[in-house]
Order: structure tokens, then sequence, then C-alpha cells
């Protein structure tokens, strides 16, 4: 497979780059100290083309491939992964699901705003009884005239009491009716929404969301019922590269760390650097980050082929995540006491890293898919 960029999709991720140094990097650690982002953040992201970078360009995105979109995340993620978060799950799960399902009008409705940064989205799948185990959801869509009403509560959304627009699984009918998906404007009546703090990248909104009678125009319905499941599992196996190319750039960047502070800091008369130990910890994080990375690549560029990806996407997900936690955990090793404190960013990124295994499918259920694709090529197994 060839993961090179085309010039156009190389000028663009160096562009990001030069814009994360400059409007991101400096001011990641008072961003997640407040527990926010700048009110105008979206619209700046937009301005680069970020809020519907994979979109083709006839439908008003940029038209990167998968593999240039996967590298604009891991700089973002390098830079401050709350961003990365936003812009990655905003693109993957909720922009890429309109673009594959809606009809031309819904497009013309939901994509411009999405777009241009007026709104962020949610993606509304999870449910407190239903995580790991999404198809026990218990939100329901009765019909109700030329409308649909919504009730249920959704948990731990990406953008949950920030989003504009929300993309919300539901039964309809009944609890064990056909999975269906609505988009939802944020200012309907009945939606309410909870602030819900986290361990890490805490400058991007998470929240639960509590759908009370909330009526959809039967133009909300996106898809046909009966197939919406199919489609969720291939945005989340697209998002899940997205998720492998955050936890890269987190890995790059408490790597980079790791290896500034060992060279400056001085111990017994001589930089920690020249130390064996610590020259182990700096090659395993150098070695493990570029094989991450090639995973990563290599699943953007089988989504590029238009090839199936669900296991490719689970073993970079799985690895690029421990990789991540492994290379921030080493960082903040390596600074001693001072990588304890919040005097320097590696206690941030251990505590970003940690989401990386858990959010759009867990390390565990990651391992389970690509068992069970091994097991099927060597003559058993079930279905993933």
């Amino acid at each position: 497979m060839n993961f090179d960029l085309g010039e156009d999709d190389r000028l663009l991720v160096e562009g990001v780059r030069e814009f994360c140094e400059r409007e991101i990097a400096p001011h990641a650690a008072a961003w997640d100290e407040a527990e926010a982002m700048p009110e105008d953040l979206p619209a700046r992201l937009a301005e680069l083309g970020l809020l519907g970078m994979e979109l083709p360009e006839e439908t008003g995105g940029v038209g990167l491939s998968a593999v240039a979109g996967a590298a604009v995340v891991a700089e973002l993620a390098r830079a401050s992964a709350a961003v990365a978060l936003s812009v990655a799950a905003h693109n993957a799960l909720v922009v890429g699901y309109v673009h594959r399902c809606a009809t031309a009008e819904q497009r013309d409705r939901c994509l411009p705003p999405l777009v241009d940064g007026r709104w962020l989205g949610a993606f509304a799948l999870s449910e407190p009884a239903a995580g790991t185990d999404a198809t026990a959801l218990e939100t329901v869509a009765r019909k109700a005239g030329n409308d649909y009403v919504l009730s249920g509560r959704k948990t731990t959304i990406t953008h949950g009491t920030r989003a504009g627009l929300y993309l919300v699984a539901a039964r309809i009918e009944t609890g064990d009716g056909p999975i269906g998906t609505f988009a939802v404007e944020a200012d309907r009546p009945g939606i309410e929404k909870t602030r819900v703090p986290t361990l890490g990248m805490c400058a991007c909104d998470v929240g639960d969301v509590t759908f009370a009678d909330v009526r959809v125009p039967a133009s909300g319905l996106l898809g046909t019922p009966g197939e919406s499941w199919r489609d969720l599992k291939a945005v989340l196996d697209r998002g899940r590269i997205n998720v492998a190319a955050m936890a890269t750039g987190i890995a790059h960047a408490a790597f980079e760390a790791a290896r500034d502070y060992a060279k400056e800091r001085r111990q017994f008369g001589r930089p920690i650097a020249d130390f064996q130990a610590i020259q182990w910890k700096l090659a395993d994080m150098a070695t493990r980050l570029e094989a991450a990375r090639l995973l990563v690549m290599q699943a953007a560029a089988a989504h590029d082929a238009g090839l199936r990806v669900r296991e490719l996407a689970a073993r970079a997900k799985v690895f690029a995540a421990e990789t991540a936690v492994d290379a921030a955990n080493d960082a903040v090793q390596i600074h001693g006491g001072y990588g304890y404190t919040r005097e320097y960013p590696v206690e941030r990124y251990l505590r970003d890293a940690r989401l990386c295994g858990i959010g759009e499918g867990t390390n565990d259920v990651m391992r389970l898919l690509v068992g069970r694709a091994v097991a099927r090529r060597f003559g058993g197994g079930a279905q993933a």
C-alpha cells in the first residue's frame, strides 16, 4: 500500500501543523485547566477545512483521503488531544454518517452548518445499558402523525452539551424494534444536557443528554430503519482509525517531551539521556510509535481503497492506544517528580491517552474483533 500524501494533502497537513504550533499547543494546558475551548475555535478550524475534511469538494468539503485525515488528527493530538477528539468525532461519526446515509435534501440541511462551524456534531449512541453492547438500546422513537417522538438517555457523548446537531440512535416504536438514526437539532424542546467531568481531554465537552418526548419530523430519519446498525458499525470502523491516529499524536508528544527533558536534565554530572535505562525507554517509545503509525496508515489506506477495514482499524486502535498510554507513562517516569506535577505536560498526556483504549470500542472489544477475524481465516469463529 502507498501511504504517501498527494501534494495538496501534504500542504494541508503542513498548514495544520503550523496552525497547531501557533494557535493550539501554547494554550492546551490552559484549556485543559479551564475544561473548555474558546467559543470561536470551531469557526477557526472550519476556515482550515477541518470540519468537513473528508467530504467531497462538491458537497462543501476538502476531499482529504483517510490517510491525510489520519495525519491531520495526529497533528492535532500532538498539540491538544481534546481538540483532536472534537475534530475526529465530528468528522468520522457525524459528518461521515450524514454523507453516507442522508438524502440530498437532508445533506443540504445538515452539512453546511456542520462544515462551516455553526454546528458541532454529536454522535448519540451510548446509553447507561448500551455501551459495549450497543444493540441494547433503550431509547425509543414512536411515530406520532408526521413526527417521531424520541424518549431516552444518552451518556458520555462528545459535544454532549455543546452540539448543534445530534445523531440519535433509537429503536423504532418498541424496545425490540429496528434501529433508526435521527438528525435532531439541539434547540428542539425536551432536550436536557449535563456536562460530565472527565479524567482527560478535559477541554472537549462530554455530556449526558436526555431526550424527553422530543418531537422530530419524519424527515429527520436518516437512512432506512433496520439498516442503521450496519451503517453505525461502518462509521465506527472509520472513527476507530481516527482514535488510533489520535493516540499516535499523544505518543509523539510524550516521546518528544521525554527526549527533550532527558537531554536537558543532568544528574551525576551528565544528561540523564546518557544513561542506558533512559535510552532503552526512549528506544521502545520510538519503535512502538513508528509501528503504531504504520498500522494507522495501513488501515486508512485500506479505507481509501474501499476495502473492509474492521480488523485493520481494530488492530491499529488497540496497539496505538496502548502505545500512547505506555509512552505517556514512560514520559512521566523520565521526568521523575516533575512529571507528576502540572508544571510539565506529560501528566496531561497520560490522562488524555487513557481514553483511546475506551472510546469507540474498548481494547477488549478490539481484540475480540481481531481474534474473530483471525479465527475465520483459519476455518472457524463467529462473525465480527
